[in-house]
């Protein structure tokens, strides 16, 4: 059997999968799992030129905040926030609070992730001196969360994608074609160098 990129990727996602949904490990844990997943899934499928970078800590008058995957390419910058939830979600593109929904015994209330990645790009646009329409927001849920009611007024459903894991490269795929190239390679590769500065100060 020849051992690919491909099968490689395939064989790290699936023993990632075992460890989330076969062991008892922490919300935190799961969360980076499952930006583990997403990242080699990129990496897996996304065949145009780009750069990936996660676990990025910007900085904006004294305030901090936490970008969990970021995809660089021609036609834009991804902002990926992942939520590895399973159970049933429920919110609004304006309501403050989530929910993560099990039974009528368990709820479990998080930040509405869309506000949560809008401020992130808002970090990022200062950080990176780009208009905000460089950006395209994607919220992705764990492939065992159930996006029962997510309910987004009219004009915002284009400003923020809310998808399952499995859902997300085609989605990907699919806006990447739509859209115009704006950024070069060597564009790419500053902004690439410029968040990892940015990471790498802060850490110091």
């Amino acid at each position: 059997m020849q051992i690919t990129k491909n099968y490689i990727a395939e064989q790290k996602n699936y023993k990632l999968y075992h460890i989330v949904f076969n062991t008892k490990i922490s919300n935190i844990e799961k969360g980076k799992i499952g930006e583990e997943i997403i990242v080699n899934h990129i990496k897996k499928e996304i065949d145009i030129y780009h750069k990936i970078i996660q676990n990025v800590i910007l900085t904006r008058d004294g305030k901090k905040t936490e970008v969990d995957i970021i995809l660089i390419t021609c036609v834009g910058i991804y902002v990926i926030e992942s939520k590895n939830f399973k159970g049933y979600i429920y919110g609004t593109d304006t309501g403050k609070i989530w929910t993560e929904w099990f039974s009528h015994s368990y709820k479990y209330h998080f930040d509405n992730p869309i506000l949560q990645n809008h401020y992130h790009i808002e970090f990022m646009a200062h950080n990176l001196n780009r208009d905000l329409s460089y950006f395209h927001s994607y919220i992705v849920f764990g492939d065992d969360a159930i996006l029962q009611k997510i309910v987004m007024q009219e004009e915002n459903k284009t400003k923020a994608i809310i998808i399952n894991n499995k859902d997300l490269i085609s989605k990907l795929i699919e806006d990447m074609h739509l859209r115009d190239i704006i950024l070069s390679h060597e564009e790419i590769d500053k902004m690439y160098l410029d968040l990892k500065y940015f990471y790498s100060h802060l850490e110091r």
